[in-house]
């Protein structure tokens, strides 16, 4: 990957001369690393934080980096979904019905666990491209796939950002591991306390049993 981290210092350089970039550049990275999964969305956010709070200040390039860095991972997704939906859709959503755990996602999406649909696409270090591909392969319906998107989104880069600042990312690759660990802490104390509401007719847990 030391191509990516050279092409970010010449687009750090570049954005330093042409401060009107740095909005532009904040949505085009997302955008890309949703349609090419394999580039590291934690380090270009930190990226992107780094240098709009540079250019803005902290507050202002903090709330910059959340707001367009959740725009350019959306549009990157729709375009996706919006690709596979009208090309290979049918295709694959036939082999997904043929499947018992494909059967199970289809019933999450279109039943009422959409918020267990919520929390797979908002977990950071889960493979979220894939999860978007199998959306595109469901009938779930506009509306429900920008909610679902656009919130999770929203959620991922709240957190990476928050804690990839905490954590120093992009200096500091290695410390992505720690950022698990308070991930991965955060979601057990979430679960627990899910399942202890388990008998609630709200409860995520009993509507996916049902």
């Amino acid at each position: 990957m030391n191509w990516f981290y050279d092409l970010l210092d010449t687009i750090n350089n570049l954005v330093e001369n042409n401060i009107w970039l740095a909005p532009f550049i904040g949505v085009l990275l997302p955008l890309i690393e949703a349609i090419i999964p394999s580039l590291p969305l934690t380090v270009i956010v930190a990226f992107s934080l780094s240098l709009l709070s540079s250019l803005f200040g902290v507050v202002e390039g903090t709330i910059l980096t959340i707001i367009l860095s959740t725009i350019g991972s959306f549009l990157g997704m729709f375009i996706i979904f919006i690709i596979i939906r009208v090309t290979l859709g049918k295709y694959f959503a036939k082999k997904i019905n043929e499947s018992k755990y494909g059967k199970v996602f289809l019933n999450a999406v279109n039943g009422r666990s959409m918020w267990l649909v919520l929390a797979l696409l908002s977990n950071p270090f889960l493979p979220s491209s894939i999860l978007n591909y199998a959306l595109s392969f469901t009938k779930i319906k506009i509306h429900k796939y920008l909610f679902l998107s656009i919130v999770s989104r929203l959620i991922v880069i709240t957190f990476l950002v928050f804690l990839g600042a905490i954590f120093d990312i992009q200096n500091r690759p290695l410390n992505v591991l720690w950022m698990m660990l308070v991930y991965f802490v955060i979601l057990t104390l979430w679960i627990f306390y899910l399942r202890s509401r388990k008998k609630h007719d709200k409860s995520i847990f009993k509507n996916y049993e049902e």
